[in-house]
Parts: structure tokens; sequence; C-alpha cells
């Protein structure tokens, strides 16, 4: 599991959260969900906002309202927290 600290608090499940808890994403997920980023011909990457949205939802445990709340550097930052999962060594 790891932790987001959020820079603008949010509301789920009638609490005010300021730190989201993601789960590690199974394969499951992934069939599901696919993969949270595109990889560009120039080897950059580019997150895919529809496909983390989901994977925040369904790892967080939040609904999406709640996600659609998230402030852009908050939801950056949790993307670049899933991406992180599919990214590692």
């Amino acid at each position: 599991m790891q932790e987001l600290e959020l820079g603008h608090p949010i509301t789920a499940h009638g609490e005010t959260l300021s730190v989201l808890e993601f789960n590690e994403p199974t394969g499951k997920d992934v069939r599901e969900l696919g993969y949270p980023y595109q990889m560009n011909q120039d080897e950059s990457i580019k997150l895919q906002a529809h496909i983390i949205a989901k994977y925040i939802v369904r790892l967080a445990n939040v609904p999406l309202s709640t996600v659609d709340q998230m402030s852009p550097g908050d939801l950056n930052a949790a993307g670049w927290l899933v991406a992180g999962f599919f990214l590692q060594g």
C-alpha cells in the first residue's frame, strides 16, 4: 500500500480526506482497466487521465465523484503514483 498526502482535502463516503491510501493493482485490475499510461516513440510517458481515474476509484476505494473533486496537482500526483506501480524496476 502507498499513501498520497493531498494538497487539498476531498470528501469520500461522508468523510473529509487529506490522505489517500492506494492498494497495489492486481492482474485483474490491469485486464479490466488497461495500462494507465502510453509509451511514446521517443520513450516519453503520457498518463491516460480517464484510466488513472478508474484506478484511483479502485485502488483507493473512493467514488468517481471524489476523483472529480481532486485538484489538478493532486490528480497528477495520484496519476504518477498509480503509474509507478507499473514502471518499477
